[in-house]
């Protein structure tokens, strides 16, 4: 041992490495409508290599809308995106008669909660487990809400893994989700064209990724 490391050892500095690990949510309607915005094409590819920055996502998803009946180029270009190491999550719209929001941001906030809070962690092995029976999930209450997060960040300081959260184009419904990710200490980045909306309500934000100025990710 050294003598730098045993100074640090008698001064009770000493830190566990931290295990990284990753997630992220690109929200595909958004992405599309902030690249029809500035006019340009993006490889997705390209993005995610530059947004993992040589980590292993445990969750990668592109969540988006399809048209209500099949379409061979929407299917190709979701193909592609399977291809460029996303999981596509999709929602169909409605008939073309029928007036009816449809959106996908109950579906990235609760992917995203639960990423923060370990859900996704060591997925196979849940499988392997649950094979025999069922899951049961407690339900969690306004009033034990300081007391469950308190639990799982125990939980997570003592696995020694810091989690980090991209969130790639949200739409302000996705505010909320993002601060409790925040609450969970989850390191949170949000990935938009020109810090869009940037200084506008949003909480729980720790780093800001403008793609706007990358000259890698285009087509």
């Amino acid at each position: 041992m050294s003598r730098d490391e045993f100074e640090k050892l008698k001064s009770g500095v000493i830190k566990r490495k931290q295990k990284r690990k990753l997630g992220l949510f690109i929200d595909g309607v958004g992405l599309d409508r902030a690249t029809r915005r500035i006019d340009k094409r993006i490889d997705l590819t390209k993005l995610v290599s530059s947004l993992t920055n040589g980590l292993e996502p445990e969750i990668a998803r592109y969540y988006t809308l399809i048209p209500h009946e099949d379409d061979a180029r929407q299917l190709a270009f979701l193909d592609a995106v399977q291809r460029a190491g996303l999981e596509v999550v999709v929602k169909r719209l409605p008939p073309k008669n029928v007036k009816r929001q449809v959106a996908m941001d109950v579906h990235i906030s609760c992917d995203l909660i639960g990423y923060s809070m370990g859900v996704f962690q060591d997925v196979n092995k849940q499988k392997e487990a649950n094979s025999g029976g069922t899951q049961q999930f407690g339900s969690i209450i306004m009033e034990e809400h300081e007391k469950t997060l308190s639990l799982n960040l125990n939980a997570q300081r003592d696995s020694g893994v810091k989690r980090i959260a991209a969130i790639v184009c949200p739409t302000r419904e996705l505010t909320y989700a993002i601060y409790m990710s925040h609450l969970l200490e989850v390191e949170t980045s949000l990935v938009d064209f020109g810090l869009y909306g940037q200084s506008e309500g949003w909480r729980g934000i720790d780093h800001w990724v403008d793609l706007s100025t990358s000259e890698t990710i285009w087509r």
